[in-house]
């Protein structure tokens, strides 16, 4: 008993019950007007003495009422129990096989209902035969298209409540159009059902008439034929409101979900609830999600390792060996006596403190618009103007140069900072199998000489006069120029210059 009553209050926490209320009430419905169309709207004399000569006719009808819902609802119930079952322990059963099974719900519910029909309908017919052949076929075309207009009614409203069970069931990938009929098969049913069947009846009613089923006076079928069509009016609206649920309603919601992706939700997905081609309409958006925040997670991966900007045009390019001639500015830092910290402190101890210094060295050059090339060892390159080309590189690059001066000498570590600017080879550098992008040209080398003068500089920032020149006048008005010297592998002198004494505007 208490396991019973546990099972009860299981359904019951469900949305089971509403589900079973409104299938099996609609069809109650169904019966009662049917009952009531044949006893007051249908104009024949057989009627009133059928109730009179056969006993309990009307008590019968009720019964069979009575019994055809519980017969219904326990069917429903045993059919439906591994569904329940499922949503209790879903992880002890296959969800192929729930997945199938909830997404035909629909289908076997209307054919139960039409079950059900078929044997009142065969009650009807016998009592009735037995007392009058063209009441007997009178009465069976009448429920039999009562039968089929509530068959249609019942799957529609099944596979409108199913959909919390069926997207739960459908959660994952789904590629099955053929667990529901398709859109274009039940469009047209239920223009059939809802609306040519009425119509069948007042067509059949007026045949009727023509061949004698009815009584003599024309105007006696007229009611009937009233009550068929603002059936046909009532059915057919519900038919339609259900087409329109059916197709409308994953129309909004994939909408709504393309808008939240407009708006940045790299999340959005929508339920998968329908078994036909709107089911894999749904699962194929939830799929191109998927693969656009797979895409987005390797292109924040990549944009880490090679920079964001070298990411973005490897995705939307075939990238190719090779490199075009670009005017950049190039920034080149390098930890001064790294050698001995890695003495002096364990690896971990060492990891660390680099990490904090690229990590202020990263921040500087994006905020000035540049991009950090490579890092080698204790050292990191820096581009001002590649892969995107850069409106005033060289002054983006003596502001980072200078800012990067501040934001370090709270470190542990310091380094030397030099700044060059000059025609490079830009581009994929390696085999087919295995490159990077890089730049190559005499800026890269005249960076790297002057970072290792700068160390010995106060300062430790150091660019030369041929690149200071190229910079904006507010940017040469922050550096002064010094002594010429010959760099390391240069025949001819370079003039340099370092950053003067920080103004009050830049404290500011």
């Amino acid at each position: 008993m208490r396991r019973l009553w546990r099972a009860l209050n299981w359904l019951w926490g469900t949305s089971w019950p509403l589900y079973a209320a409104t299938v099996l009430g609609s069809n109650v419905l169904g019966a009662l007007a049917i009952m009531l169309f044949v006893r007051w709207f249908i104009p024949m004399p057989e009627l009133d003495s059928f109730e009179t000569d056969v006993p309990y006719v009307t008590a019968i009808g009720i019964g069979y009422l009575i019994f055809a819902v519980l017969v219904g609802a326990a069917v429903t119930f045993l059919m439906f129990r591994p569904v329940l079952d499922w949503q209790r322990h879903p992880d002890e059963h296959d969800p192929n096989m729930v997945r199938n099974l909830v997404m035909r719900i629909p289908m076997y519910q209307a054919a139960v209902a039409g079950v059900v029909w078929l044997i009142g309908l065969a009650i009807a017919a016998f009592i009735a035969m037995s007392f009058s052949g063209r009441l007997a076929l009178v009465l069976g075309v009448g429920i039999l298209l009562a039968g089929a207009v509530m068959m249609l009614i019942t799957y529609l409203e099944a596979e409108r409540l199913v959909r919390p069970v069926a997207a739960a069931a459908l959660a994952r990938r789904f590629e099955d159009s053929t667990l529901e009929p398709p859109i274009k098969q039940r469009l047209r049913l239920i223009w059939i059902m809802t609306s040519a069947m009425p119509i069948i009846g007042i067509l059949l009613m007026l045949l009727g008439q023509r061949l004698g089923f009815f009584s003599d006076d024309p105007y006696e079928i007229l009611p009937g034929i009233t009550v068929l069509a603002t059936a046909a009016l009532l059915t057919g609206f519900v038919g339609i409101s259900f087409a329109i649920m059916n197709v409308v309603d994953p129309i909004h919601e994939l909408q709504d979900a393309i808008n939240r992706v407009r708006r940045g939700d790299s999340n959005a997905q929508v339920d998968i609830y329908d078994g036909s081609e709107i089911g894999v309409l749904q699962a194929g958006f939830n799929e191109m999600m998927r693969g656009l925040k797979e895409r987005q997670r390797v292109r924040d991966i990549f944009g880490r390792y090679v920079g964001t900007e070298v990411a973005q045009r490897a995705l939307e390019e075939r990238p190719t060996l090779g490199g075009e001639d670009r005017k950049v500015a190039v920034l080149f830092i390098d930890v001064i006596g790294s050698t001995t910290f890695a003495v002096n402190h364990t690896p971990e101890e060492v990891v660390e403190e680099l990490n904090k210094f690229f990590n202020r060295v990263v921040d500087v050059v994006h905020r000035n618009k540049g991009i950090i090339n490579k890092f080698q060892g204790d050292a990191a390159l820096a581009v001002f103007g590649a892969p995107i080309t850069l409106a005033d590189s060289t002054s983006h690059a003596l502001q980072a140069a200078r800012e990067m001066r501040q934001e370090l000498k709270d470190l542990e570590l310091q380094a030397g900072i030099g700044v060059a600017a000059g025609h490079v080879v830009a581009g994929h550098i390696g085999g087919h199998d295995r490159f990077e992008y890089t730049v190559i040209g005499d800026a890269v080398n005249t960076a790297a000489r002057l970072t290792d003068l700068s160390k010995d500089t106060p300062g430790r920032v150091l660019t030369n006069a041929a690149t200071l020149r190229s910079a904006n006048e507010a940017e040469r008005a922050r550096w002064t120029v010094m002594k010429s010297v010959e760099l390391r592998g240069r025949g001819e002198m370079t003039q340099l210059a370092r950053p003067i004494r920080p103004t009050l505007a830049d404290r500011s």
